[in-house]
């Protein structure tokens, strides 16, 4: 009996050295990340936010993120300010409504947008506002207008 306990008190002692050397270790780097453009040192993603990517060396740094066949468009609803039951649908999902005069979402080559306007008498304009370089159609301020479904053209990547 004596020998388990002696062996509970060591391991109990092991734990608290633990728990102090990690709390010391947080409030380090807490202190640590007060200083001045320290952050972007520990993190690389950090150090190269907001600067184009040039080289390929850049590309491997931020480990293909740039590459990926994903990009953004915004949708903006012209003539009213909020129409919640428009909606917005990609490949025949539910991607959004007009519960404000923008909307953003991602799209990828061979997508379908379609805008779904329910209410007959209310007709509706939609302007492409924004879009990432890498969309070639959609063009940026391509507008369909109308009531029920409305299509874009199909996504074509560059």
């Amino acid at each position: 009996m004596d020998r388990i306990e002696k062996r509970l008190d060591l391991i109990e002692k092991m734990l608290v050295v633990c728990l102090k050397v990690m709390i010391t270790l947080l409030i380090i780097v807490q202190l640590l990340l007060l200083i001045p453009g320290i952050g972007a040192r520990f993190n690389i993603a950090l150090r190269l936010e907001g600067e184009p990517l040039k080289d390929e060396a850049q590309f491997y740094q931020v480990g293909n993120i740039s590459l990926t066949p994903w990009a953004n468009l915004t949708l903006q609803l012209l003539d009213y300010t909020s129409r919640p039951d428009v909606e917005i649908e990609v490949n025949g999902k539910e991607v959004g409504n007009f519960l404000r005069k923008e909307v953003s979402f991602a799209v990828k080559k061979g997508d379908l947008i379609t805008i779904y306007n329910p209410a007959e008498n209310l007709p509706i304009k939609v302007l492409v506002s924004k879009k990432t370089p890498n969309i070639r159609v959609p063009d940026l301020n391509t507008m369909v207008e109308g009531t029920g479904r409305i299509y874009f053209s199909t996504v074509i990547m560059k």
